[in-house]
């Protein structure tokens, strides 16, 4: 409960104006009383009820006039009780009246007035003296009398003199109440000032975690996707990674198959080389011998030549034999001839001569068959030279034909070896795409493993990524439990007092709306805060449709002061002579009620934009990474926004689709080094309720 001084007077003036009621009516009934008993003069109480309730009335009227918590009251009060209380003891012969005071003079200490309450002692002393004086004048001069005379004085003296006391020591005792409770109260306002502070930055390091945790849920939310995209096409990598294994495998068993056959293949081409190798020695030696058997056929033919001309000459010395033997013959003859002449002389010489023609008979004879001899003897060397001449021409085309085998042997050796180098070359090439086959099958059941622990990574990630998420939207409640909490501290702050227009400071932006009827019109204008001066607003409007110098006119106001909306309920406006006629003074004569700012959801884009300080003249470039009602971030290489917290800024989207979106003003609230990128997050100074519905048109969380 606040402190109202108003309050407690009027409590004050209204408790002793019931003493004051009770005793008039407690005393009006006991002098009534008195009367019909006949112990007080009926001609006092007319008088008596006139100065007993006159001034009571009096007492109401006023405090109806001027309020209950009126300062004359106690005056009155006072003043009227006081000549109500003297009639009294002046006109009644009890003892006992004096004391009627007490109960009032009591309640003066309610009002804490110690200059009132000497006046009223000071008073009240001065009627029991007059009181005394004409009851000592009347007769009551008896010693029992003067003593009762002087308690009562000392009585009344005694009793101011207490209130008074009283009053010092429970002004002395507020006074250094009242200075704890300033000092408590400026610690307060200074701890209130810093909590408030505090709460502002609590504010935007929530907004600013607000924006990381709503890109770090996109990007999560992109990461989520992704991953479910990975998963799936790492199932499909998988399934063709298993389908290229057991391909691998087979061409593995193939490439065995064909190593294993280009190892007979080798070991036939070294078999056909070696054979080659003997070939071609076999044939070598068999043109060697054909070569032999050439010159021996040559050698048989001349000799069979020389033979055949020896022959020739045999049988031309046969026929000369035989010419010598048909001339022995003759010579026989002639012999016998002349034996037979001779008679016995010539026996002898017959003899001879029967001899010799027997001789040249049996020579005729062997003549004759050594001629047939050598005639069959030629047919068999024409026969034979013949078929010599036919062998050699046989030898010779063998020669030929061997001596081109011998080539094409040759040839086919040396294209073995070189077949079986090549083949030997493949066989190690073979060898390395085998080893190599079979390195990359165990890679690829390495990959397959490989792959296996890829899936179940991202099975995991994907699981840690949903828990990341989940945590996300945790944070974001959380977040928001904060907010509510921050914004209703902010808002008791409001209503303490302790946030107001002294808050407001130059250049935020404002709206208005004229009240008709007792609720605020549908049209608005916006304004941008010159100066706050005393609790005086100057604004300047955008527009002219504000009628402020009509000032009977009433306006709800709000403006926008970091996180917190500022919302005035009755404004009203006047001219503001001292600046131009666009400027009006708003007069704010109550206490705002405070609202946490409304959060939009922030869109995703990818827009070029440049960026200029408020103020400078250097351009840079940028690209939009979000935006909403009433924030964006961009990203920029510029070193400039590392640190720029609390600037002020304007940035230019000329492709933006909505037009209230291409020109944006915003303080920066962050800004955020992403390997040389930096991230900046800035808050605009109010809502753009055009940029919030494009948003909520074209993008859902």
């Amino acid at each position: 409960m606040g402190y109202d001084a108003e309050k407690f007077k009027a409590r004050a003036n209204t408790k002793a104006g019931n003493i004051w009621l009770i005793l008039n009516i407690l005393l009006t009934m006991q002098y009534l009383s008195n009367m019909t008993k006949g112990t007080y003069d009926q001609k006092f109480i007319i008088p008596f009820l006139i100065i007993g309730w006159v001034p009571y009335i009096i007492g109401v009227i006023y405090t109806k006039i001027k309020g209950k918590s009126a300062d004359g009251y106690k005056h009155i009060l006072g003043v009227g009780y006081g000549l109500f209380y003297g009639y009294i003891v002046c006109t009644s012969t009890s003892l006992l009246t004096f004391a009627y005071i007490f109960p009032v003079a009591s309640m003066t200490i309610l009002f804490k007035d110690r200059k009132f309450i000497v006046s009223c002692g000071i008073g009240n002393i001065a009627i029991v003296i007059l009181s005394t004086i004409i009851k000592f004048m009347s007769g009551m001069n008896a010693l029992a009398d003067i003593d009762n005379y002087s308690l009562q004085i000392s009585c009344i003296i005694l009793c101011y003199v207490c209130y008074v006391l009283s009053i010092n020591h429970l002004n002395l005792s507020d006074g250094a109440l009242t200075d704890s409770i300033k000092a408590d109260l400026d610690r307060v306002v200074k701890t209130v000032e810093q909590v408030k502070d505090s709460s502002n930055m609590i504010v935007d390091g929530i907004t600013v975690v607000r924006e990381l945790e709503e890109e770090n849920k996109q990007g999560a939310n992109f990461v989520v996707s992704s991953m479910k995209e990975l998963s799936h096409n790492n199932d499909i990598l998988h399934d063709k990674t298993y389908s290229s294994t057991r391909m691998t495998t087979q061409i593995n068993n193939q490439v065995e198959n064909v190593a294993s056959l280009i190892n007979e293949v080798v070991q036939l081409v070294s078999e056909s080389v070696e054979h080659t190798d003997t070939s071609s020695k076999e044939l070598a030696d068999v043109v060697e011998s054909t070569k032999t058997m050439a010159e021996l056929s040559g050698e048989v033919d001349n000799i069979l030549r020389e033979f055949q001309q020896e022959f020739s000459k045999v049988k031309t010395e046969t026929g000369t034999i035989g010419e010598i033997n048909s001339q022995t013959n003759l010579l026989a003859l002639n012999a016998s001839i002349e034996a037979a002449r001779a008679g016995e002389a010539g026996k002898g010489f017959a003899v001879v001569a029967d001899e010799i023609r027997n001789l040249s008979t049996e020579t005729e004879e062997s003549s004759d068959r050594i001629m047939t001899a050598l005639g069959h003897l030629e047919d068999t060397s024409n026969r034979m030279l013949k078929s010599i001449t036919t062998i050699l021409e046989l030898i010779q085309t063998t020669q030929t034909k061997v001596v081109q085998v011998n080539d094409s042997v040759s040839g086919i050796a040396k294209d073995s070896t070189q077949i079986g180098e090549h083949i030997g070359v493949v066989d190690s090439a073979m060898q390395e795409v085998e080893s190599s086959n079979r390195n990359m099958v165990d890679n690829m059941h390495e990959i397959e493993n490989v792959m296996k622990d890829i899936t179940d990574c991202i099975g995991n990630a994907d699981e840690s990524t949903k828990i990341m998420l989940s945590k996300y939207e945790e944070s974001a409640r959380n977040v928001d439990k904060i907010e509510n909490v921050v914004g209703a501290m902010m808002e008791k702050l409001g209503v303490g007092g302790f946030m107001g227009v002294q808050d407001i400071k130059q250049g935020m932006y404002c709206t208005i709306r004229q009240i008709i009827s007792g609720k605020p019109a549908d049209t608005e204008s916006h304004g941008e805060i010159v100066e706050q001066a005393d609790g005086v607003l100057y604004v300047r409007f955008k527009n002219k449709d504000v009628d402020y110098k009509n000032t009977s006119l009433k306006y709800e106001l709000d403006i926008v002061a970091a996180n917190v909306l500022y919302h005035w309920s009755s404004v009203s406006a006047a001219p503001a002579t001292q600046y131009g006629s666009d400027v009006c003074r708003l007069i704010v004569a109550s206490l705002p009620s405070i609202v946490n700012r409304r959060k939009y959801v922030r869109m995703p884009v990818n827009n070029k934009c440049t960026v200029t300080f408020k103020g400078g003249a250097d351009v840079y470039e940028g690209t939009m990474v979000n935006i909403s009602a009433n924030g964006f971030a961009f990203q920029t290489r510029e070193t400039e926004f590392a640190d720029c917290k609390g600037e002020n800024i304007i940035v230019k989207v000329p492709d933006f689709p909505v037009e209230q979106g291409r020109v944006l003003e915003g303080t920066i609230i962050r800004s955020t080094d992403n390997a040389g990128t930096h991230i900046v997050g800035c808050r605009m100074p109010e809502d753009r309720i055009e940029i919030g519905n494009y948003v909520s048109r074209n993008y859902s969380e």
